[in-house]
């Protein structure tokens, strides 16, 4: 009879240590998305005996929802966001740091540009960078070789190429610049000036507009939009004219890879579908004027402080990082979801994609790289810039851009309205 208790013990032991449970948030709210992420976690208590429950969240909500689980204490054990609710986690004192960072350190190839942005300001960090996309300059690298021009990531080789390149008179533009008040205007300003060390404010507050780097660049936005085709391009004219061959440059993100290399998609914007585009175009993964810079998103994983199971939390993020479940995962999205680890970026299984295949390892490796060196205004040194969110929400980059080219301001006017409303914004 002892000998019976001391088995079901055993078995009750057994079952306690492996029927955890783990509370996962996540942005994923499509049904094909959610469809994959509940097999990789069948699959992931297949191998644990840990149970992961998903929490879909829209990624506009997320925000939201953050002080009300604070409130109520329910928070998750890991949370995927963008640097947005990790950072506002972190600076709360929410985020694990130390955990976060011995994952990083564990992987060993991790990008560094991506890994800056979730660093927190003990040298810790509040996630671990788990799927990115960037922005850069697309361009027709059979032009570029013809004409032998070096490829568009200085200030120098970029305006050499649009001067070079641009031909209206045949209806062939050096580039397409966008000069409209909107939020894609406030994208490109920000690698050039990135690239120039200007920031619009800094972590401090001080409004930067008025700056020597920042009227530089400025000076250089305005010196491309002489050769950029007419207009106050948008998003979608950026895209299709760079499809229809209208321009030898446009600056896009990684989403513009299926566009480029798949038919059904291309002719989804496009009457004629050119099959050679994908092998004719190349990716500046990085632009330098006085310092190296690139844009993007990078969206993390974070295992909370408050979590009561932490093994398991590190289980699970280390799980959805490694091999065949990674590229599971970001074949969600191929190019909108590039991997944040340099060793998934050159499998061949991550190449397996009907999108990703058309481009070769080597190219898809360059394109990713650019996450070594991403950055963004609202970011700095593991803090948010909050009065950058009233800038950006206001279009106060877009709508200086936009007027200087409507009325023909020059940089110092443009940099100095820039100023003056950004003080008028964040003085009410």
């Amino acid at each position: 009879m002892k000998k019976l208790t001391v088995v079901i013990l055993a078995v009750l032991v057994s079952a306690m240590v492996f029927t955890q449970t783990i509370t996962f948030w996540h942005t994923q709210v499509e049904t094909d998305r959610q469809q994959r992420i509940r097999a990789l976690a069948q699959i992931f208590e297949a191998q644990t005996g840990i149970t992961v429950n998903l929490v879909p969240i829209e990624e506009n909500e997320i925000l939201e929802q953050i002080p009300r689980a604070v409130q109520s204490g329910t928070l998750p054990d890991v949370i995927e966001g963008g640097i947005s609710p990790i950072l506002l986690l972190g600076s709360q004192g929410f985020m694990d740091t130390e955990l976060n960072a011995k994952i990083i350190e564990d992987f060993g190839d991790v990008y560094e540009g991506v890994s800056r942005l979730m660093q927190a300001p003990d040298g810790g960090y509040y996630g671990v960078p788990f799927h990115a996309w960037v922005q850069g300059i697309w361009y027709k690298a059979n032009l570029f070789e013809e004409r032998d021009l070096g490829a568009p990531t200085s200030w120098y080789n970029i305006l050499t190429a649009a001067k070079a390149l641009n031909d209206p008179a045949n209806g062939f533009y050096g580039m397409i610049l966008p000069k409209k008040a909107d939020a894609y205007t406030e994208q490109v300003f920000s690698q050039i000036a990135l690239s120039n060390g200007a920031r619009p404010i800094d972590k401090d507050g001080n409004i930067l507009f008025n700056t020597p780097e920042m009227i530089e660049s400025f000076r250089f936005y305005k010196e491309l939009g002489k050769y950029s085709r007419p207009g106050f391009t948008a998003v979608p004219e950026a895209l299709n004219g760079y499809l229809n061959n209208e321009a030898a440059m446009v600056f896009y993100s990684t989403y513009i890879m299926d566009d480029i290399a798949v038919e059904e998609v291309q002719k989804n914007r496009v009457e004629q579908f050119d099959p050679k585009l994908v092998e004719n175009t190349g990716f500046a993964n990085f632009m330098i004027n006085t310092r190296p810079s690139s844009f993007g998103e990078v969206v993390g994983l974070g295992i909370l402080k408050t979590s009561e199971n932490k093994d398991a939390a590190e289980q699970w993020v280390k799980f959805l990082m490694s091999g065949s479940n990674y590229i599971y995962w970001l074949h969600m999205a191929p190019g909108g979801m590039n991997p944040t680890r340099s060793s998934i970026a050159q499998m061949d299984e991550f190449l397996d994609n009907p999108v990703l295949e058309r481009y070769g390892k080597d190219q898809i490796t360059t394109i990713i790289s650019a996450l070594d060196t991403v950055e963004r205004f609202e970011f700095m040194e593991g803090e948010i810039i909050e009065e950058m969110s009233i800038l950006s929400g206001n279009f106060v980059i877009g709508r200086a851009i936009n007027r200087m080219f409507a009325n023909d301001w020059t940089p110092q006017q443009t940099a100095q309205w820039a100023q003056e409303e950004a003080e008028r914004l964040l003085s009410e």
